[in-house]
């Protein structure tokens, strides 16, 4: 992914980030990347560690590609779910195993 897309990307994740800590948690938090993480990592909450992964990823450089195949998500997959780890082929096989497990 590009550098200006990751960028973008970030605003979305650090978006939904305060959204999450204001939702869930009632607390509005202004301010840079790191102010927000801070705040976040006050609570123990699977959606925040969620986005805390994503940011890790995009600050490595991998958001954006499958965890699995390495393969690159669409955009419109990441705009919809900024902590989309699975491009569409690995999220249908994932989804098949799941329901032969069943």
């Amino acid at each position: 992914m590009k550098s200006e897309d990751l960028s973008k990307f970030e605003k979305l994740v650090v978006q939904k980030l305060r959204d999450i800590l204001l939702t869930k948690h009632g607390v509005s938090v202004e301010g840079a990347k790191e102010r927000v993480l801070q705040e976040a990592s006050r609570f123990d909450c699977p959606d925040l560690n969620e986005i805390a992964f994503a940011l890790h990823r995009i600050e490595k450089g991998v958001y954006g590609q499958c965890v699995i195949c390495r393969h690159e998500i669409p955009s419109e997959i990441l705009e919809a779910n900024v902590t989309a780890r699975l491009c569409p082929s690995c999220q249908t096989a994932m989804r098949e195993k799941s329901d032969t497990i069943r």
